[in-house]
């Protein structure tokens, strides 16, 4: 197997993993534009004046100072986004997620399709924890119980043996 060969296998494997960065940044950029949208005043909000003496007298005192102060106008976080803009930005991020979740299903699928052809179980496993579990090769050895070379020579045999799709 030339080096390009095991390239586009290793690129064709890792296609998984990339897919499940991609959907755990979407969360998070969900998560950013709800908490915009939790502590985001939803309409302009103006104090009401009165300059009806029969009103004041009525007022508290904290009303009546609060209508001798000059007009104050309170936005939401200052950045001009509103509850409506927050919202839209979310169902954009949930439909763009929903759409790579899909993806990420289809992908590990076809993923584990192709590793399941492996006659060898401990290729099978190799190529199970590193392409759909995600762990680094430290993590691998321990689980397999094997040296970080044998490790590596397994996949490397691997990924000899693994047909991908396209």
């Amino acid at each position: 197997m030339t080096n390009e060969e095991r390239k586009q296998k290793v690129k064709w494997l890792s296609r998984y993993r990339i897919l499940e960065n991609q959907i755990k940044r979407l969360e998070a950029e969900k998560e950013r534009w709800q908490s915009r949208a939790t502590n985001t005043v939803p309409a302009t909000t103006h104090f009401k004046y009165i300059k009806n003496k029969d009103q004041i007298e009525a007022m508290t005192k904290e009303e009546r100072k609060r209508n001798n102060m000059p007009p104050i106008v309170i936005h939401g976080s200052g950045s001009g986004l509103g509850i409506d803009d927050c919202v839209c930005e979310m169902d954009e991020l949930d439909q763009e997620l929903l759409g790579k979740i899909y993806q990420a299903i289809q992908t590990q699928c076809a993923i584990e399709n192709a590793i399941n052809c492996v006659e060898d179980d401990r290729l099978r496993l190799i190529l199970s924890y590193r392409y759909i579990d995600g762990m680094k090769w430290e993590n691998i050895c321990y689980e397999a119980n094997y040296s970080w070379q044998w490790v590596h020579k397994l996949h490397k045999k691997a990924l000899e043996t693994i047909v991908i799709g396209d």
